[in-house]
């Protein structure tokens, strides 16, 4: 089914690889329905809707793109559907409709020939600036959520010129005990067992750290005090939870349209990123990519039928990549879990982020190798690729990222006297982002 020979992938590595992926990104059952949550959504009703809608998601990229990628609702999508209703003035069923029409036409951009003209001529330094600005925002990610980089408020005397009163900086938590100790810890099992090359390293790593979180205190046995198998809430009540009466309004069109870019873009860095973690196969994969944006895209329109926001492609995916996860049957490993989730919570729950946080610190690391491809005695290279890296890494906006980083890059090819190396799709696709970034208004 998942062509296994063809791919030289293996049952045990793609279940490994699975296991790995939803490990890495199982804090979405969470996060998600807290976003949402505050679009006036129950927590509940959200944590069904959440999962399911990754089952669904995933399966679609299993079968459709035979790909080993996870699809999720993604955190920034989340959050602009909580501005869509908080401060917008739309309603939650109002703000689906919007879901899933930006999602039909997503739908039917990655259908179209368009679509293999973008991907086509996406300029390779960007790419490998878009994977190793998402290494870096994963790794810290990970550093962030555990408690291993914190933020100081006044950390610089507002006297001395250094920063404004009430400014925030990073600075180190506390890696002697707790959840610090224990990504310390984490980071060193897992680099050790990569350095010796042994199989299936990462999962190795989140198992044995989370293990030794219990005499730290960092991981929590209480929640298997009452079992271990619960039932998830009816979340029927979300589904095709629609309203069409605003499909006259203006400003209902403009937020379809910034959906769909956000998608679009969304979807087309985290494949860059991806496939570039695949290292030497990533070219020989990339060839499939026109077949993940209609998967993609499918699982926009879906997940707006279950009554969450946007899903897309999760970076996450890498930790599973880079445990050897090529095929479907990765994303399939990974849909099964997020099912088997929505019965038994308090297992998956007792793992701390702590000991995922250096399976993200490793997956970021071997993403940031990408940059190394990339020309750096040529700055017309080299600096957008740079701008892109940075974006990502501190903003976390990667459409953002790669938006400004592909205007720059128009811009010192022509000032450098190389206006022959862009084309028409270049020019064409930096101009819709510059009418993004300064007309429209940047991020969300």
């Amino acid at each position: 089914m998942f062509d296994l020979a063809k791919h030289n992938a293996s049952p045990l590595v793609e279940i490994s690889a699975g296991l790995t992926t939803f490990f890495s990104m199982v804090y979405v059952l969470a996060a998600n329905p807290a976003i949402l949550s505050q679009a006036g959504i129950s927590p509940s009703l959200l944590f069904t809707a959440t999962a399911v809608s990754v089952v669904v998601a995933t399966l679609i990229m299993a079968f459709v793109a035979n790909l080993p990628f996870a699809v999720a609702p993604g955190m920034g999508l989340n959050a602009f559907f909580v501005v869509i209703v908080t401060q917008m003035g739309f309603t939650v069923s109002q703000a689906l409709t919007a879901v899933l029409l930006s999602g039909g036409i997503f739908v039917l951009l990655s259908v179209s020939p368009l679509r293999e003209i973008v991907l086509r001529e996406v300029p390779k330094c960007l790419q490998h600036g878009v994977c190793a600005g998402i290494g870096l925002m994963i790794g810290y990610i990970g550093l962030m959520q555990s408690g291993v980089v914190v933020f100081n408020i006044d950390p610089l005397p507002a006297a001395a010129g250094l920063a404004p009163k009430g400014s925030v900086a990073v600075g180190l938590g506390n890696l002697t005990g707790g959840a610090g100790l224990l990504v310390v810890l984490g980071l060193v099992i897992t680099g050790v067992m990569l350095a010796l090359k042994i199989r299936f390293a990462i999962l190795l790593g989140i198992i044995a750290t989370t293990a030794i979180g219990v005499p730290l205190g960092a991981t929590q046995t209480s929640a298997l005090a009452g079992g271990f198998v619960s039932l998830p809430p009816d979340s029927s009540e979300l589904l095709f939870n629609f309203d069409f009466s605003v499909l006259r309004s203006f400003e209902f069109w403009s937020i379809v349209l910034t959906l769909l870019f956000m998608e679009v873009v969304d979807g087309l860095a985290g494949f860059l990123g991806l496939f570039g973690v695949m290292g030497a196969d990533g070219e020989r994969y990339r060839p499939k990519m026109s077949k993940a944006f209609i998967a993609d895209s499918i699982g926009v329109a879906a997940g707006a039928a279950l009554g969450v926001s946007p899903n897309t492609t999760y970076a996450e995916s890498g930790s599973g990549v880079a445990s050897g996860g090529r095929t479907g049957l990765t994303a399939l490993v990974v849909a099964i879990c997020f099912f088997l989730a929505l019965f038994i919570s308090p297992l998956f729950m007792i793992i701390p982020f702590s000991a995922v946080a250096p399976a993200l610190i490793m997956v970021g690391l071997l993403m940031l190798r990408s940059i190394a491809k990339v020309n750096f005695e040529d700055y017309t290279e080299i600096f957008p690729a740079f701008v892109v890296l940075i974006v990502v890494a501190l903003s976390w906006r990667i459409s953002d990222g790669l938006s400004l980083g592909w205007i720059l890059y128009i811009i010192m090819k022509v000032v450098s006297g190389k206006r022959k190396q862009l084309t028409t799709t270049v020019w064409v696709v930096g101009l819709i982002f510059a009418f993004k970034m300064f007309v429209a208004g940047g991020g969300h």
